[in-house]
């Protein structure tokens, strides 16, 4: 069967999601049978999935859901091979289905996650013939969980805050928000691991003893050095996103506020 009519090939896309050269090959070898061809598409669709599984899925997008309660939030970061697809709508959809699915069986787990996704994520690879991978998953409890998606959907953020406090509406944005452009690593100095300490202390000592100066003065250098180091990748020590000099630590002890986590996303196209 060479020729295919067009109504048979638009029927089975609308059954299978396939792509339209899929569907005439599958349409031809079946000569012209649907049923039979559905199977050929299955078989088909097993086949490209497995050649395509171990393409680079180096772009993609950042998914986020918080539930009613305001209590739980998802956060996922679903990739393709290429920006084209991740920006198409059924891609979306895809992405939006998976959050749900996070929520509703409260989990981040990523077996799982991939498991009760598998047939949405192989329908929609099939369909443009590309490599779709969910990279990183993460879900936080808290009394307030805030976030920020950036509108390109390459940086996401989630917070989760402890407090009796629900009054201030603005700020929990406003840090999830902070959280996405500067990117600390911690909440606090204290949460800083001693080997990456160690590592920046004998960079900045390997520095400052080549100006020439006493042990005691590049003591001094050293230890500035570190303090802000430690600054810079502390969330409770920097200064809050909206410039008005305050502090972050002294924003949330101001409102009752205790930070209990937060998770930062970015994809980062190579």
């Amino acid at each position: 069967m060479l020729f295919v009519d067009v109504n048979l090939i638009k029927k089975l896309r609308n059954i299978t999601g396939a792509g339209i050269s899929i569907c005439k090959e599958a349409l031809i070898k079946s000569n012209g049978n649907i049923e039979q061809a559905i199977d050929i598409i299955r078989l088909l669709g097993k086949s490209i999935l497995a050649k395509k599984s171990i393409n680079d899925t180096k772009f993609g997008a950042i998914f986020i859901q918080v539930d009613k309660t305001k209590k739980i939030g998802v956060m996922l970061e679903l990739c393709s091979e290429t920006d084209f697809v991740s920006n198409n709508i059924n891609f979306i959809k895809l992405g939006n289905k998976i959050t749900d699915i996070m929520l509703d069986n409260n989990t981040d787990d990523i077996n799982l996650i991939n498991e009760k996704s598998k047939n949405y994520i192989n329908s929609l690879a099939i369909q443009v013939n590309e490599n779709i991978l969910i990279q990183r998953t993460s879900i936080v409890y808290g009394d307030i969980v805030s976030y920020y998606l950036h509108n390109n959907k390459k940086i996401g953020v989630l917070l989760s805050i402890k407090t009796n406090n629900f009054s201030n509406i603005k700020l929990p944005k406003i840090l999830a928000m902070h959280i996405a452009a500067y990117n600390p690593k911690y909440i606090s100095d204290n949460d800083i691991p001693d080997n990456v300490l160690d590592k920046e202390y004998k960079i900045q000592y390997d520095i400052a003893k080549q100006c020439d100066k006493s042990n005691d003065i590049i003591k001094k250098i050293v230890d500035g050095r570190i303090l802000q180091f430690k600054k810079n990748i502390s969330l409770l020590d920097q200064i809050i996103i909206t410039n008005n000099g305050k502090i972050i630590k002294d924003l949330i002890n101001e409102n009752s506020y205790i930070i209990n986590k937060f998770v930062r996303f970015e994809i980062v196209n190579n």
